[in-house]
């Protein structure tokens, strides 16, 4: 079971990654791992194309059943867009399941 802090923890790191590269970001993630943009499916490597390098921020992190919601605020020309980041890890603390989606 993750606790409020690992949860704090991991969305630093998980931002973190982000903001690196693809490769760091990917390799957050398990084998076989699914990931789904506005509800249809993705690989890890698109979801920086939503939450572009050097651009997010980590705003919150709350538990949510089995998993971890990330808000990740991502900086706009325009303003900001905060996001809603579904995560659900494997035993070993990768990810197993991710769904992106504007938060509301």
């Amino acid at each position: 079971m993750t606790t409020y802090d690992q949860a704090r923890q991991f969305g630093k790191t998980y931002v973190g990654a982000l903001n690196t590269s693809v490769p760091a970001f990917s390799a957050l993630f398990a084998p076989g791992a699914r990931v789904a943009l506005d509800g249809g499916e993705a690989s890890p490597d698109r979801v920086p194309d939503r939450t572009p390098p050097g651009r997010s921020a980590f705003r919150r992190a709350r538990l949510d059943g089995h998993g971890i919601v990330l808000t990740v605020r991502v900086l706009r020309r325009d303003g900001v867009d905060d996001q809603a980041h579904r995560v659900e890890l494997d035993a070993a603390g990768r990810i197993r399941s991710l769904e992106v989606q504007e938060a509301s």
